[in-house]
């Protein structure tokens, strides 16, 4: 099938991009293109006019700002921030959860901010920013304004972006000293879109006790969903401790779905968060 008949303007600057934004009538904005083009070709959506932002200029790249918060501009490209050494460095858990975005061939596509804004139930780099605490800079032809990640995201590809309205850049604080990251997901086949997902980090001070965790799943819930894990702090992360995660998650109930049941879900989330937490403290446990 072919995408319905749609106008297409490719803008030079953020300004000439957001005021096609504010025209309306049906406009939509093409990034990467991973998850539009399909969408076009099956008639899915329909739009009037597509606004093609690869040839702006100022919001991509990732930057380090003076007090070492990341700033990722959201056309950089997935597999970039997979690659990049400050990313690593500043916040593991980025790259954990990117590793697993699809193939090598989309990631050099897909975008950051695509990734966010389409907010595919399965999508890692959710998340992430959700459990990072990341703030998300949305620009229009109105002004700016800075969501929290952790409220952007309304149900499964809802956010609380408006339609004259683009995510230009994610900020997200550094991460403390000896922070680790884990990420695990289950998938029908290898690479396809997650069924089950847990990201986690934990933090640790010098005598191995955990001063600061996160946990977030996905597909448990109609956004990320995360865990309270605040009784963490103060413990070394032992067998009690871990029992208590399996506690808390007794309460989730993931809905039934054309591909598995709710009960199956909710059984392997289980599982895969306690993974993702211990990777996460054997990793800060070595980290410098």
């Amino acid at each position: 099938m072919k995408a319905a008949p749609f106008a297409y303007r490719a803008p030079e600057t953020l300004d000439e991009a957001l005021s096609l934004l504010a025209a309306g009538d049906g406009a939509c904005v093409l990034a990467g293109g991973q998850s539009l083009v399909p969408l076009l070709k099956a008639r899915v959506v329909k739009p009037t006019l597509v606004v093609d932002v690869n040839r702006v200029p100022g919001i991509d790249g990732i930057e380090t700002e003076a007090n070492g918060t990341l700033r990722i501009g959201a056309l950089t490209r997935q597999q970039t921030l997979l690659d990049s050494e400050a990313a690593r460095a500043r916040q593991p858990l980025l790259q954990a959860a990117g590793r697993f975005a699809g193939y090598l061939a989309t990631r050099h596509r897909g975008t950051v901010g695509g990734s966010l804004a389409f907010a595919a139930p399965w999508a890692e780099l959710t998340a992430a920013v959700v459990a990072l605490d990341a703030q998300l800079e949305i620009r229009s032809a109105d002004g700016e304004r800075t969501v929290a990640a952790r409220a952007f995201f309304t149900g499964p590809y809802q956010t609380v972006l408006e339609p004259h309205e683009l995510l230009t850049s994610v900020r997200i604080p550094a991460a403390a000293a000896r922070t680790g990251a884990g990420f695990h997901e289950v998938s029908a086949r290898y690479r396809d879109f997650a069924r089950v997902a847990a990201g986690a980090t934990v933090t640790l001070d010098d005598a191995g006790t955990c001063t600061a965790a996160e946990l977030v799943l996905l597909r448990v819930a109609s956004t990320p969903y995360r865990v309270d894990v605040s009784h963490l702090v103060g413990t070394s992360i032992g067998e009690s401790e871990r029992a208590a995660v399996v506690e808390s998650l007794a309460g989730i109930e993931p809905e039934d779905d054309i591909e598995v049941s709710g009960a199956y879900r909710k059984r392997v989330a289980v599982t895969l968060a306690l993974r993702a937490l211990h990777d996460a403290r054997e990793k800060a446990s070595v980290a410098a």
